[in-house]
């Protein structure tokens, strides 16, 4: 039940909390205590969808985390919030275009990355340390980069993250150099994707929305990006969309990492994708994976090796069996989870020696590192 319970405060931006007293939203005075101290909110979770009214009553009652346990001004659920829904016949219902965490699907700011209390709100809490498949509405920032191959189809080669409603960022090497040669140009993104296989995708009844297509309007990799470079320095790109992206529970923007304050080695970092497995194959479906944050000496001087001198602005992670991204991969997203809950893009998928090798770890850009290059891009190009 707790993975539940903090997809709703994970939806508003947190603030220390100094004093215990609070003012419920029906102006009553109480308690800032923690939702599992508090019978009367945690009531509310017994009822299975949580209807809209309870979910914006909860929203208004957070008053801070002790951890990752969220803390209400307790008090009762006003009459029409708590009142039971009737439960609908076991039919599989598409989820509602809202806008969860106040994303307001008219934000007209494309020259910069989402408002930090808008970005990185994952409704699936803590749920990333489980298995290998992801939740329908777990990171609901992934691209699939789509290319026109020569007989006219459209293939996923790469993948990218939604960072406002106008703009992907993913790895200069998609967008550029041997990606257009061996595979074809990049024409579209496609957004709120969970299993390729379908045209709408379902789980336990419940269906999200159609994936969004939209076709691209212009790619910037960085200039100081090549092909030659075998460190793939400055491999990173912004790419510009056609249109908005509609925000849902499924479409959603992530935060960018400022700094790497918190990517000291052996740190827990995360990727998603569609990526190939140990098999050689891609998968269907959106898969989610931990790994740590590599030594960077230790990683630097394996590459130097193979002849690949790293920058200060690129990331290792990985390097354990199995546990790596792979080619499917390029250009997705090397994530981090704050302590309050808020999902940010640390790294791009760069390069790597082989996937999932023991002692081998991928290399990122380093989005902190670029944070400047990425600002300055999106104010240039959104003209």
């Amino acid at each position: 039940m707790r993975n539940h319970i903090v997809f709703i405060v994970f939806a508003v931006y947190w603030t220390c909390v100094f004093s215990q007293s609070c003012t419920t939203p029906q102006g009553a005075d109480s308690n800032c205590i923690s939702l599992y101290e508090c019978p009367q909110l945690l009531s509310a979770f017994e009822q299975r969808p949580l209807p809209s009214p309870v979910v914006n009553y909860l929203r208004k009652s957070q008053c801070g985390f002790d951890g990752y346990t969220p803390r209400v001004c307790c008090g009762p659920l006003p009459q029409q919030a708590s009142r039971p829904q009737p439960t609908p016949a076991p039919v599989p219902t598409r989820a509602p275009p809202v806008n969860p965490g106040g994303v307001d699907p008219t934000y007209d700011e494309d020259s910069s990355p989402a408002p930090r209390n808008q970005c990185g709100v994952d409704m699936n809490g803590d749920r990333i340390y489980g298995g290998q498949i992801t939740d329908l509405d777990e990171f609901p920032w992934m691209a699939l980069l789509g290319y026109l191959t020569r007989t006219g189809s459209t293939t996923y080669q790469c993948g990218g993250v939604l960072i406002n409603q106008r703009y992907v960022l993913t790895a200069a090497h998609c967008t550029i150099g041997a990606v257009e040669r061996e595979v074809g140009k990049l024409i579209t993104v496609r957004l709120g994707e969970y299993d390729t296989q379908n045209s709408v995708d379902c789980v336990d009844d419940v269906c999200a929305d159609p994936p969004q297509n939209i076709p691209i309007e212009a790619a910037y990799p960085h200039s100081g990006y090549s092909d030659n470079n075998k460190n793939r320095k400055d491999d990173i790109a912004l790419v510009r969309l056609t249109r908005r992206a509609q925000y849902t529970y499924y479409v959603k923007p992530i935060c960018l990492a400022h700094n790497n304050e918190r990517l000291a080695t052996g740190n827990d970092v995360f990727v998603a994708g569609w990526g190939k497995t140990l098999s050689g194959k891609s998968s269907p479906i959106k898969l989610k994976l931990g790994m740590p944050i590599f030594d960077k000496s230790d990683c630097a001087s394996k590459y130097r090796n193979l002849g690949a001198e790293l920058t200060d602005k690129q990331i290792c992670a990985g390097g354990v069996f199995a546990k790596d991204t792979c080619r499917g991969d390029s250009g997705g997203p090397l994530m981090q989870r704050r302590p309050e809950g808020i999902w940010e893009v640390v790294g791009i998928v760069s390069f790597g020696n082989r996937c999932g090798l023991d002692g081998w770890p991928g290399v990122y850009s380093s989005v902190a590192g670029y944070s400047d290059w990425i600002l300055s891009t999106l104010r240039s190009t959104n003209v």
